[in-house]
């Protein structure tokens, strides 16, 4: 698979924000425009303030995800050809001759997978030869529809063909007398004969239900009367006997063979890398894939577990594999843009990253639109200059670099909206502590972090009222400590940071020795004032890590 084939998702980090979504878009659209097949993403529930952004410059909304795991369905083949569970079992064989597959999935009126149809079923199941429905037997239940479709006749009007029967098949090719003592008593007879009218006529007086009329010699009129008063279906075919009786065996629909036996299946919402193994050990090649209600879907070959992934991964605003989506650890990692310290693992293989010390991605990917020579739509470059007005906390942040400040500049041009207005009209909405859930405050940016023996987590909001933060302490602190239980964290904080005064205050629970380190003033229980301080990253992080380096030397 060439990589500008294969659907290439660009993603932000896991509980998105403004920035990562934004960032993800436009870069999306760039490395469309260059040829890739690209699609932005937003891993899980957008944000209200993004969700805002993206409607107000008529930006399609990316694609919510909770993981990119390769799946069944994902790389399943949906060429195969399928058998219906109406068809003749000779006309699945012919069918399963000439795909070239292996085995062959049969379907029910409704979708419904009803088996698998392949040879060595064939052989050891479906004519099972010492059964008395097999090829040494008398028995096939089948109806007219199929067997008239065999033998190459026309279906006689007043019979209902589609009605299944176990006939019992017998040849009259003996004396009239000797014929008359062989045919047993039953109203479910078959009798194929050929062009002998007398035993057509002492068939008949004994209730038969089909009699087939070989070598495509014509019938009496006095035989067609005498079967129409008795019920019986005349069938004539061009075949000879011996023929009729061979295509009579395959007359049977195949829905009812199939159906006999139980066949390993796999849905298509199963993970590859989880049942992969199981696959590899199945005798059979060709694993037939379900959705719901067992429909149909497609066909898993073994070399399908081996191939390349159908997806590949562009990062952006992160580079940690912790704080990206479930998954990402299972596509090629093709391209990172990113403005953060760089925590991720070696590569495989040479990836492009762009990085720089700047207040947001955002002011990355403008830049590279520019440095490319690509245009940017006012739309665009509105949600762009959105990214970074929220990132830099409208250009206030200590993380805010002189390249934010030129392509806000630019961006306001081109899209004619001030980062002020944007800022505005972002604080207007909702506020997060006094509207959301406890779990959206803690979970709506939310970054994990590991040093050393620790592994904690910090979430930030944007708050206007402080105070609001005693108000939800006992539901925020539940949140929490489910969190940390959850995810085996040896601590977690929360900032709430008001953008526009440029304080925040930090709650923040677990280890006692970094709570105790922590530089800042206690002004309550696990609370701690932060004046001037109002970037996780920059001024927050840099103060925890330290913390954790200290006891990590310990």
């Amino acid at each position: 698979m060439k990589e500008k084939d294969a659907l290439i998702f660009v993603s932000g980090h896991r509980n998105p924000d403004i920035d990562s979504l934004a960032a993800a878009a436009a870069l999306a659209e760039l490395r469309r425009r260059q040829g890739f097949n690209t699609v932005a993403v937003c891993p899980g529930v957008m944000p209200e303030r993004a969700r805002y952004l993206f409607e107000k410059f008529h930006c399609a909304i990316p694609e919510s995800r909770n993981d990119v795991y390769v799946r069944v369905g994902d790389v399943m083949d949906t060429s195969s050809p399928v058998v219906s569970g109406k068809s003749s079992l000779y006309a699945a064989v012919e069918l399963l001759r000439k795909s070239g597959y292996p085995r062959l999935p049969v379907v029910g009126e409704k979708g419904e997978l009803l088996g698998m149809l392949s040879p060595l079923a064939l052989l050891s199941d479906l004519l099972d030869v010492d059964a008395e429905g097999g090829l040494a037997g008398r028995a096939v239940t089948t109806s007219l529809r199929l067997i008239s479709e065999l033998i190459q006749s026309e279906l006689p009007p007043s019979f209902d063909p589609d009605v299944e029967r176990n006939f019992l098949v017998y040849v009259g090719a003996m004396g009239v007398e000797s014929f008359d003592a062989h045919l047993p008593q039953s109203e479910d007879l078959v009798v194929i004969v050929g062009d002998r009218p007398d035993i057509h006529l002492r068939a008949l007086r004994r209730k038969i239900k089909v009699l087939i009329v070989t070598g495509g010699k014509p019938v009496e009129p006095l035989i067609l009367s005498e079967a129409a008063r008795s019920g019986v279906a005349v069938l004539r075919t061009n075949f000879d006997s011996a023929t009729v009786i061979r295509r009579l065996k395959f007359s049977v629909g195949v829905g009812r063979c199939v159906g006999k036996n139980e066949c390993f299946t796999l849905s298509v919402q199963s993970r590859l890398r989880v049942v992969g193994s199981r696959v590899l050990n199945q005798p059979e090649d060709v694993i037939p894939v379900v959705g719901n209600g067992n429909r149909y879907a497609g066909v898993l070959l073994k070399r399908h577990i081996s191939a390349e992934p159908p997806f590949k991964m562009i990062l952006v605003d992160h580079n940690e594999i912790a704080q990206s989506l479930p998954g990402v650890e299972e596509l090629p990692l093709i391209e990172i843009v990113d403005h953060h310290r760089i925590g991720m693992p070696a590569t495989a293989a040479p990836i492009k990253f762009t990085g720089d010390v700047v207040g947001s991605t955002c002011t990355l990917v403008a830049s590279m639109f520019k440095s490319s020579g690509e245009s940017l739509t006012p739309n665009l470059a509105g949600l762009l200059l959105g990214g970074i007005i929220s990132d830099t906390l409208n250009l206030v942040s200590p993380t805010t670099s002189p390249l934010d400040r030129k392509m806000v500049e630019w961006l306001e041009k081109l899209s004619s909206v001030k980062g002020s207005e944007l800022m505005l009209e972002f604080n207007r909405i909702a506020s997060p502590l006094a509207a959301r859930p406890a779990s959206e405050v803690i979970d709506g940016d939310r970054k994990s972090y590991e040093d050393g023996r620790f592994r904690f987590a910090l979430s930030q909001v944007e708050e206007s009222n402080l105070s609001l933060l005693a108000r939800r302490r006992a539901e925020l602190e539940e949140r929490m400590r489910d969190v940390m239980r959850g995810e085996n964290l040896h601590f977690i904080g929360l900032l709430v940071t008001d953008a526009v005064r440029g304080n925040s205050r930090l709650f923040m629970l677990g280890e006692e020795a970094v709570l105790e380190a922590l530089p800042y003033n206690q002004i309550a229980d696990n609370v701690f004032d932060l004046p001037g301080v109002v970037s996780r990253k920059k001024q927050l992080l840099p103060q925890i890590l330290a913390v954790t380096a200290a006891l990590n030397r310990l």
